[in-house]
């Protein structure tokens, strides 16, 4: 009982830490991100799987929405949008965005953590979705399944960005700086500390083998996509920068090969295509 209470405490502590830290990313989040090309082609072959995999007038589950790029991109095609996200000052870029577009009528914000997803029990959603790593702030993949599962309709897709637990250029980095531990920082099991904005974010990486098996009882696995898998992780600028239009020929390869073991695993991120399951 004290041990289940002592958890109980350690995930409110950091669920409050990753509230303030996004918090104070959220005025800066899209002058500091949306820029960068690798944060650009993912937007791009994210959105082309939400295009292909949800259907025409949709209504789609949005999970850690941040500053709502991706709803506002949605609604603009047509889909209704509830976005959720656990930190209020992202909500306000979102509500800004919404308005300043007049997508009121299609865009819904509820300020809601992982933690809290039952509380839309009883709500259908012909599709989810969870972009930019947002699911490595948990690693409670297996209730987070679970209630997403309640939530979409037989047939209806999830669609997830997430960090794997290797990534091949971040792991050949470091190596080449003799930074062994480092190398590895992915692969453990209690996460690590990420700094954002001077707050503190436990980050857990989860690989698409561990992905997949937490969504198994509600979901089959359609396809993933590695993600920066030959190309700089998007935040190394330096890297883009050095590389100048030899990033064209990087971008071939991922291209060419994403989709194939074990590339499709082993990039800075992977997108992954679930079904619901109809029984």
């Amino acid at each position: 009982m004290e041990r289940d209470t002592n958890q109980s405490m350690m995930l409110t502590i950091e669920t409050e830490e990753t509230r303030r830290a996004f918090d104070a990313a959220a005025p800066v989040y899209d002058a500091e991100n949306e820029g960068l090309a690798g944060i650009q082609r993912i937007r791009s072959i994210t959105r082309q799987l939400y295009l292909e995999y949800f259907p025409p007038a949709a209504n789609v589950l949005e999970l850690n929405c941040g500053t709502g790029n991706d709803a506002v991109f949605l609604a603009q095609q047509g889909m209704r949008i509830l976005v959720t996200d656990l930190s209020p000052h992202m909500l306000e870029q979102v509500r800004r965005k919404i308005a300043d577009e007049h997508l009121e009528h299609a865009v819904e914000s509820r300020l809601l953590g992982f933690e809290q997803l039952g509380t839309l029990r009883g709500m259908h959603f012909d599709g989810a979705f969870s972009n930019m790593g947002g699911l490595n702030c948990t690693d409670k993949l297996n209730s987070i399944a679970e209630e997403i599962g309640a939530l979409v309709k037989p047939g209806g897709y999830f669609i997830a960005t997430v960090m794997p637990s290797f990534c091949l250029w971040e792991t050949a980095t470091f190596l080449c700086r003799l930074q062994w531990s480092q190398a590895f920082r992915r692969q453990s099991r209690n996460g690590i500390i990420a700094n954002v904005h001077g707050g503190s974010v436990r980050t857990y990486y989860h690989s698409p083998r561990k992905f997949r098996s937490a969504f198994a009882p509600c979901f089959e696995h359609m396809k993933t996509i590695g993600l920066a898998v030959f190309m700089p992780p998007p935040n190394h600028v330096r890297a883009y920068r050095l590389l100048g239009r030899n990033i064209r020929v990087l971008e071939t390869l991922d291209s060419m090969l994403n989709e194939v073991a074990p590339f499709s695993s082993i990039g800075d991120h992977y997108v992954t295509v679930l079904r619901r399951k109809r029984t």
